[in-house]
């Protein structure tokens, strides 16, 4: 079996806690936008907070608005970003969790600029 990479995150403020205990448990290092940002920081700021640092941005869908981010000043910024209800993201996310590692490492080894997952409700999609 091979090794999970260990994968950076910056979780905004709208994810539920649970989110980041379990990408710990997993051995992620995940950080919460509030212990650097203000709980108002806009989202063009906690986006560039994550680019910044080399983080993966964990966002919900709902509130982080993905049409502004496709623009190239961000095309650097790597997302996971749920749709689903709060209260199943993460069997969401251990549903998906070994092939948005396995993707990742795919994507650091080709040096990609950046992987947008999304996590819907019953649908996972990757961009690159």
């Amino acid at each position: 079996m091979a090794q999970r990479p260990k994968l950076h995150f910056l979780s905004d403020n709208n994810v539920p806690d649970s989110v980041g205990r379990y990408l710990r448990g997993r051995g992620h290092s995940v950080v919460r936008i509030r212990h650097w940002l203000s709980a108002e920081s806009p989202d063009p700021i906690v986006a560039e907070a994550a680019m910044r640092s080399g983080r993966i941005l964990i966002s919900w869908d709902k509130d982080f608005n993905a049409q502004r981010f496709l623009a190239p000043r961000y095309a650097f910024l790597s997302r996971l970003a749920f749709s689903c209800r709060p209260d199943i993201a993460v069997e969401r996310l251990k549903q998906e969790i070994e092939l948005i590692e396995r993707e990742w490492l795919s994507a650091t080894t080709r040096r990609a600029g950046r992987m947008i997952v999304h996590i819907g409700r019953q649908d996972i999609r990757i961009r690159r």
